[in-house]
């Protein structure tokens, strides 16, 4: 009796915890089950009704198969980490670009025909799984033809030559509708040079104003962050 209350015990702690994750991992049920009439096994199955985990009465473990908990992160690149890519330069209220505040919020902005690039170096998290993306939070001064953001991005790791060249990327637009005064996510994938990306990775980004589009407004970048998906 006293074993029974000891295991439903713990069967209650492990519903608990489990239930919190629930819509994240692959468990689907927590179960006790009787192997005698005094004897139990806990036992965890995942959404195909697999026993993937279990303790019996001795205190043995059956573990099966991997139980996921991933999950989108993001880290913010500070606006204030961007150097010029001409120089090196921190980025001030003179240079090109510069720095502003629009809307009350800081910004970087290129003016119509300024096009160089600002730069940043991050390193990929520990629990970084797969993917990886830049989302920019924009607005422009002119919302008649949309402004474009292009970038590129070199990785690097210990012990690897550096990368030398990187793809040219796709420019992104604002797209269409009044940035003036609403904000809108631009979100920056890179093709070809993330496609081995591991965690611990050295990740450098440029990001500039693709003057090949008509807009002939501002163009403010207002937040940068990197997002991934997590291995737990």
């Amino acid at each position: 009796m006293k074993r029974f209350v000891f295991i439903s015990v713990i069967l209650a702690v492990l519903m608990t915890a489990f239930s919190a994750f629930a819509e994240e991992t692959d468990f689907n049920a927590v179960r006790l089950k009787a192997l005698s009439e005094d004897t139990y096994q806990i036992e965890v199955q995942n959404s195909s009704g697999t026993r993937v985990f279990s303790v019996d009465s001795s205190g043995n473990t059956y573990i099966s198969g991997t139980l996921s908990n991933s999950r989108e992160r993001s880290i913010p690149l500070p606006l204030m980490g961007f150097l010029s890519d001409t120089d090196a330069s921190p980025l001030s209220t003179s240079s090109n670009p510069g720095l502003e505040i629009d809307d009350l919020i800081p910004n970087i902005v290129w003016a119509d025909g300024e096009t160089t690039p600002v730069v940043t170096t991050f390193r990929v998290p520990s629990d970084y799984s797969s993917g990886g993306a830049f989302r920019l939070l924009c607005t422009e001064s002119d919302s008649t033809t949309p402004n474009q953001v292009d970038f590129d991005v070199y990785v690097n790791r210990s012990g690897s030559a550096l990368d030398a060249a990187a793809t040219g990327q796709t420019p992104v637009a604002l797209g269409t509708g009044s940035y003036t005064a609403t904000p809108v996510v631009v979100t920056l994938t890179p093709a070809t040079d993330f496609a081995s990306l591991a965690a611990g990775d050295w990740v450098t980004l440029r990001i500039w104003r693709d003057n090949a589009a008509a807009g002939t407004g501002d163009l403010e970048v207002k937040g940068v962050e990197f997002y991934y998906t997590a291995s737990q």
